[in-house]
């Protein structure tokens, strides 16, 4: 049974990624009580305890207004930390899937969707220090693979996290009888958390490399409310509850929408959007009839 470690254990993807593969892998979840990954000495010390065959870094400092307000904090732990996590992999001979993602390519003027040949112009202080993690992380460590991934969705769970995301956050409105504000200007894809745990099992053996993961998308943010509302149920209630907000990317788009044909190579696929929207759904049973 391989060995898997993986930082960040209780948060919104680690925390389903346990208990999802529990049985198949000797996991070892690491939180930051249990590793300090900005001191480079600890994390070296505690990769080599465990000497994992695979480790999934996802641990970060991932709200985007925060590591703008605070770009050392952003620094110590998206960049440094991600540096020393390498150094151990190295060191123990490690296979390391680091979690990138799509706002590398939050300052790209062009149209997307992006492949991972066209050039990713990051423009915030997120985005830039994954991009600058990427860099350091392949001068590091031979067995890498980056995944640039898009934001991940899902519905609350007992006992595990959830993650701020467009569809939890239309849910919640909804069920508050609170309006929700979204762009028209913005187009990404956002994909259901498991279809990217269920894919794992080909992604730890892909070859090393960069690949964009997760779901393509047509949708702007504002129709991607509308798909949610339609799967509940409630779509005419879409002009009570969605805002259109059509000044926000007026003049120039916000795009972050990723192609993963490379990834469909090896084999991989991601439901569109829109379906994994009817997906997450569908699973949890989740509609205002059956909460009435």
């Amino acid at each position: 049974m391989n060995t898997v470690l993986i930082t960040g254990a209780q948060g919104f993807f680690a925390s389903r990624f346990i208990k999802y593969y529990e049985k198949k892998y000797n996991i070892i979840g690491l939180n930051h009580s249990d590793i300090d990954i900005t001191d480079e000495k600890e994390t070296i010390k505690t990769l080599i305890k465990y000497r994992p065959d695979y480790v999934i870094h996802c641990a970060a400092l991932s709200d985007t207004s925060f590591c703008q307000n605070n770009p050392e904090k952003s620094y110590n732990t998206n960049v440094k930390g991600s540096i020393n996590v390498a150094k151990g992999c190295q060191r123990v001979k490690a296979k390391l899937i680091y979690f990138s993602s799509d706002q590398v390519y939050n300052g790209n003027c062009e149209d997307g969707p992006y492949n991972e040949q066209c050039i990713a112009r990051p423009n915030t202080v997120y985005g830039n220090h994954k991009m600058q993690a990427e860099k350091e992380l392949i001068k590091i460590i031979d067995n890498l693979v980056i995944l640039r991934l898009t934001w991940l969705f899902s519905i609350p769970e007992r006992e595990i996290k959830i993650n701020s995301n467009i569809v939890w956050n239309v849910i919640k409105a909804t069920l508050k009888n609170e309006t929700i504000k979204l762009p028209s200007n913005e187009y990404r894809g956002i994909t259901y958390v498991y279809d990217l745990i269920k894919n794992f099992d080909k992604i730890i053996n892909l070859d090393k490399g960069i690949y964009n993961a997760g779901s393509e998308n047509e949708l702007s943010t504002y129709e991607i409310g509308e798909t949610v509302l339609s799967n509940m149920g409630i779509g005419d209630r879409a002009s009570e509850i969605l805002i259109k907000d059509v000044e926000r990317y007026k003049i120039q788009n916000r795009d972050l929408r990723i192609s993963n044909d490379k990834l469909k190579k090896y084999n991989i696929h991601f439901n569109s959007t829109s379906k994994a929207i009817s997906k997450c759904i569908s699973n949890f049973s989740f509609t205002l009839k059956n909460l009435s």
